[in-house]
């Protein structure tokens, strides 16, 4: 097919995007899955959602656009709705979340997510959710009444609306907005959502079975995929621990139910077995041997949890720890594909979790799909990728195409004069690096618009002190989206932002207004030793061969050119990058960086930074 036939919502392409138009389609067409390591700038929501919907308008399929973060949905919807005011297509496109976000009854909104979906569950079983009357209906009475009110909303619906004007519109109708978007998912074309939708087993059952949709019609659009494997990971795996086990007893005495006694006789059976270890692997029978003591099976004693922490929801309307104990008895004896379970100290108390190895036990259902796109900026190396995720090798294609930049608008330094390895971790080490970025910042015109993304927490805690005194913005941890923005607006007035690789201010953040002109990304951000991590390597080695590779090093490499990305987002951007660690030059490491940039090694990186900012050019 001719790229002019291909539905697009801007006059022209842009370069290297045709080619990524073209590759899709190919993909579409031949039923195949396409990598796609697509640098910022390059225009990647337009290209791949234009080639697909294109194909599945032409093959009456579904396009879904699965994307890790709600505040991304807006961006698809703009896509769609151009398209089809350009062309004059007469399609639909929903903007989906999860019922706990799309909920418009304040007497759950401050419940967490076991609390919300159980008490929720209640009220629609009970009947007693006037919103869920008036969005679905209990009754046949309640159906038709409830069809009235979608077809006054679908009368003005147009190709789209974002979950934010359904939420407004139910608000005004009292009727359950994602009732509506469960509804107009399945008489659309285009589905934006969010990985769990599709990436969680029980989930994305469920919602398949709502919508009366198929993945094998349909394409699949995965964005940001270099998260998907860790975002599956994180969603499958459960944890439980004694702070939650204490509050859990706490909730027994507030609703005044006979107390099991828990707390002490948990963290008296994890100090016998972990003894002076700060962890140790425990088997599933172990745990289930502390169970047995209370002479009841998981399931009836994950019962009994859930009835107090519904009780304690809608008396102290409160989130409940007795639901998340609940939840991790149920999913503890299940028998998945690569799990480890681990019995840890923290402080005083313990935690016990059941992790996920495996991503593949559920991604590897995208090859159910007619296609599947994954893309991102950091796809690199596409073959890690397409095996962690178990994507079919003989129908995945791997393409990676080059940024649309000016290279004159960047430069890429590695310095290495300095290491964050576990073994030069001490004050001598740290006061060097201190001292690198001192020099670096007063390289920089004004001394303001850098950000310094850290490999740890600990890392960034222990250099910072050692700056020079200025006005430093710093991240911490649990910081809420609402101080996440406020820091963000402080730095767009100038200063130096300091975060963590790997972090929310280091992806997924759209430094859009050029608020960063040198971005140094201190060290290589690889997982602290622990049992989890040399189980991932083990495991990674016995499946692929390649355990350090895919389990350690790449995904470390990969946050730091996230990070590194954020100071080039639009042609007109200009931003000085430095990698500030030896190892960046390493083969194994630089190997990963390498996606087509220049580099430039050296000890004296501020140097180039001045020369860059004062437009002298590079001086080598």
């Amino acid at each position: 097919m001719c790229v002019t036939d291909i539905y697009f919502r801007h006059e022209s392409l842009r370069q290297y995007q045709e080619q990524l138009v073209q590759d899709v389609y190919s993909s579409v067409k031949d039923g195949c899955h396409l990598l796609a390591h697509a640098p910022t700038g390059l225009g990647k929501s337009d290209a791949v959602l234009s080639a697909s919907l294109t194909y599945a308008l032409q093959n009456d399929l579904t396009v879904f656009f699965l994307t890790p973060k709600i505040s991304q949905h807006k961006i698809a919807m703009e896509v769609v709705n151009g398209i089809a005011k350009k062309h004059e297509l007469n399609i639909r496109a929903v903007d989906l979340i999860g019922r706990r976000y799309a909920c418009i009854d304040k007497s759950l909104s401050d419940l967490d997510h076991e609390g919300f979906y159980l008490s929720c569950e209640k009220k629609r079983k009970n009947e007693t959710c006037e919103f869920y009357k008036r969005g679905k209906g209990c009754s046949k009475l309640d159906e038709a009444k409830a069809n009235v009110i979608f077809e006054k909303v679908l009368k003005d619906y147009g190709v789209s609306k974002t979950h934010v004007e359904l939420m407004k519109l139910g608000e005004h109708h009292m009727a359950c907005p994602y009732e509506w978007m469960i509804k107009l998912a399945g008489t659309s074309n285009v589905i934006v959502a969010d990985y769990y939708h599709l990436m969680i087993p029980m989930i994305r059952e469920i919602f398949l079975k709502k919508t009366n949709k198929r993945l094998d019609k349909s394409i699949v659009i995965i964005d940001e995929a270099h998260n998907l494997a860790k975002r599956v990971r994180e969603q499958l795996s459960s944890t439980v621990n004694s702070f939650i086990i204490q509050r859990a007893e706490k909730e027994m005495r507030f609703v005044g139910t006979e107390k099991i006694e828990m707390f002490s006789e948990f963290n008296k059976w994890a100090s016998t077995h972990i003894k002076d270890n700060k962890e140790i692997a425990v088997s599933k029978a172990m745990f289930n041997e502390f169970i047995a003591t209370y002479g009841m099976d998981k399931e009836t004693l994950a019962y009994n949890f859930d009835a107090i922490g519904l009780e304690f929801i809608e008396r102290a309307n409160k989130k409940s720890m007795c639901m998340k104990i609940a939840k991790f008895l149920r999913s503890w004896d299940a028998e998945e594909k690569g799990c480890l379970r681990i019995l840890k100290r923290r402080g005083s108390g313990y935690v016990l979790s059941k992790r996920f190895l495996d991503p593949s036990v559920s991604t590897s259902e995208l090859n159910k799909t007619h296609s599947a796109i994954l893309m991102s900026g950091t796809l690199m190396p596409l073959e890690m990728h397409r095996d962690v995720l178990g994507l079919d090798e003989m129908r995945t294609n791997l393409r990676m195409y080059k940024s649309p930049f000016d290279e004159e608008n960047s430069i890429n330094l590695i310095s290495d004069s300095t290491t964050t390895r576990y073994s030069k971790r001490d004050f001598d080490n740290y006061k060097k690096i201190a001292i690198g970025i001192d020099r670096l910042i007063e390289a920089t015109p004004d001394s303001e618009g850098v950000a310094v993304f850290f490999p740890s927490y600990n890392v960034m805690n222990s250099i910072v002190p050692l700056l020079k005194p200025r006005g430093l913005l710093l991240q911490k941890e649990k910081m809420t989206p609402t101080e996440i923005s406020e820091l963000l607006h402080e730095f767009s007035k100038g200063g130096v932002l300091c975060g963590v690789q790997g972090g929310s201010l280091s992806e997924g953040v759209d430094y859009c207004k050029g608020e960063i002109k040198t971005a140094i990304i201190v060290g290589i951000a690889l997982e602290e030793p622990s049992l989890e991590t040399e189980a991932l390597i083990d495991y990674y080695q016995e499946k692929f061969g390649k355990g350090w590779e895919y389990g350690y090093m790449y995904p470390a490499v990969i946050k730091a050119l996230q990070a590194a990305g954020r100071g080039i987002r639009k042609e007109s951007d200009r931003s000085a990058i430095v990698f500030m660690d030896e190892r960046f030059r390493w083969k194994n490491y630089k190997s990963i960086l390498d996606d087509g940039r220049r580099f430039i090694i050296t000890r004296e990186p501020e140097a180039f930074v001045r020369n860059f900012w004062r437009g002298e050019g590079v001086r080598i």
